[in-house]
């Protein structure tokens, strides 16, 4: 997993987990929507670096496992940090 996000990747990053969060898998055409900017090259570069898991409709239906951990780290200021 590559750890080195853009700061419009992290920004959807954290649109995909609120939505996530509430039961909803969001479909990119959906995230473009609410973004008001096509979001598919971020989403494509979150799935790529291992971030996301987006399926066969261009759904995104889950944080990889050590994504999970990297959001909680970003939440709470800690990127990266020993």
């Amino acid at each position: 997993m590559d750890f080195r996000i853009t700061a419009g990747e992290e920004q959807l990053l954290f649109v995909i987990v609120a939505h996530l969060d509430t039961g909803s898998a969001p479909t990119i055409e959906e995230l473009s929507a609410e973004a008001g900017y096509d979001v598919h090259p971020d989403a494509a570069s979150l799935r790529d670096k291992g971030w996301v898991l987006i399926d066969s409709q261009n759904t995104v239906i889950a944080l990889s496992p050590m994504a999970v951990q990297a959001v909680r780290n970003l939440r709470f200021g800690h990127r990266g940090e020993a």
